[in-house]
């Protein structure tokens, strides 16, 4: 479904410390985080290259993935 999946923390340590997320879908990277239980892509959004019900379908994976980094 995608590749490269990567959890960076970003401003690690401090109030303001947030897991951000890089995947790569089809030869194209993408970035974003999950912030109040929504993915928050950041720009492109992979909405502009891959249909809404494989988007679904990664967002879902995306959440799974993020909530297992997030418990080790």
């Amino acid at each position: 479904m995608f590749e490269n999946f990567e959890v960076n923390r970003l401003f690690e340590g401090h109030a303001h410390e947030q897991p951000h997320f890089s995947l790569n879908i089809q030869g194209h990277d993408y970035k974003g985080m999950v912030h109040d239980g929504k993915i928050q892509w950041y720009h492109p959004h992979p909405k502009q290259k891959v249909k809404k019900e494989y988007l679904a379908s990664i967002e879902s994976q995306v959440f799974d993935l993020m909530s297992e980094h997030l418990e080790s």
